[in-house]
């Protein structure tokens, strides 16, 4: 299966790989890091067929998968600042997701900075 099958299968709009992979910190032992979004909503069944055609496809038994619907903002910001596109629907594909990412990553920053102060005050006593 190449890569064309699998976007056509799975109906995958955005496939972005992140991570050590394709860096100087990649080494045999590293895992992959792919990142996907598809048009609709993968199945139940369709979400685990993917993650082993990915296997299959990229030879590698390594492999994390992140379906940026499901990402949480961290994450999803983290791979919109430094993942490189494998695949995109049209050119506009990957800016969109880093809009939104960015964007969801600061409406949930005051939570972030709340949770650091609780923290903190827990260290404290």
């Amino acid at each position: 299966m190449d890569l064309n099958q699998l976007i056509v299968q799975y109906r995958l709009r955005l496939v972005l790989i992140f991570g050590s992979y394709g860096t100087e910190r990649f080494t045999s032992d590293s895992d992959l890091d792919i990142a996907y979004e598809s048009e609709g909503t993968l199945s139940a069944l369709e979400e685990p067929q993917l993650f082993f055609d990915r296997i299959f496809y990229f030879k590698k038994d390594r492999i994390d998968r992140v379906n940026l619907k499901k990402a949480g903002p961290l994450l999803a910001y983290e791979i919109a600042c430094h993942a490189r596109v494998l695949y995109q629907t049209d050119p506009e594909s990957f800016l969109d997701f880093q809009l939104k990412a960015s964007a969801r990553y600061a409406d949930t920053q005051f939570l972030r900075e709340a949770r650091k102060q609780w923290l903190n005050e827990q260290l404290e006593r």
